[in-house]
């Protein structure tokens, strides 16, 4: 099935990957979204990087390039591993590697939804997180200060959504991101000490910024 972004109904395919990566983890989503819009390709950012899960690269013989996929050539140096909660992802270089102009716009939304899933997941954490501690004898998470940063985020997330929602691209892919982010790092606040290490919330964060790095959405120049 190939998944496009120039219909509403699109947007409702796209949702999915959002509950895949909330629900499951980054691996599963970003192998469903590259099974459904480009299979046997490995989908490569403008930089001519990717991060993808190993059995993404397994699986494809070609990767994209501005004009068309070509053969996948094999032995290219890993950059780097990173484990996740449901499997490793890895990063690589492809010269002369980009964007396809046929199936970048569903692979960057994608992307997105993706983005959508793991900070929503990471919001719901901070929450579960908070419920559980005291301060003085007050639950964490009823906390005046505490309550207005989870709302903040959750705010983030909510225009990030409606934003996706509306079949958003280009620029507003741009806005998606930036809120994301915010959001994001907000929670990430939120875990205390706990939150900055690499096997927990921290890691998450990290491979979701990580995965904005890499697959940006295009640039007004880029799109026209």
């Amino acid at each position: 099935m190939t998944v496009t972004v120039s219909t509403p109904a699109a947007a409702t395919d796209l949702a999915r990957y959002h509950t895949l990566a909330c629900t499951t983890g980054v691996v599963t989503a970003l192998g469903v979204l590259q099974a459904e819009t480009s299979p046997g390709i490995v989908p490569v950012g403008p930089g001519g990087h990717t991060l993808l899960p190993a059995a993404v690269y397994a699986a494809s013989d070609r990767y994209t390039t501005p004009q068309g996929p070509r053969p996948q050539p094999y032995g290219q140096k890993v950059l780097d591993r990173i484990v996740t909660a449901d499997g490793e992802l890895i990063a690589w270089r492809v010269p002369g590697g980009g964007p396809d102009p046929d199936t970048g716009a569903a692979w960057t939304a994608g992307i997105a939804w993706i983005r959508l899933g793991l900070t929503t997941r990471l919001l719901e954490q901070a929450a579960e997180h908070l419920r559980g501690r005291t301060i003085a004898g007050v639950v964490t998470l009823h906390l005046p200060m505490v309550r207005g940063i989870l709302a903040d985020a959750a705010a983030g997330i909510a225009e990030a959504r409606a934003l996706l929602d509306t079949d958003a691209c280009g620029t507003d892919l741009h806005r998606v991101h930036r809120a994301l982010d915010e959001s994001g790092r907000s929670c990430l606040h939120l875990f205390g000490a706990a939150g900055f290490l690499t096997d927990g919330p921290g890691g998450d964060l990290h491979v979701s910024e990580l995965l904005a790095e890499t697959y940006p959405p295009p640039t007004d120049m880029e799109a026209s």
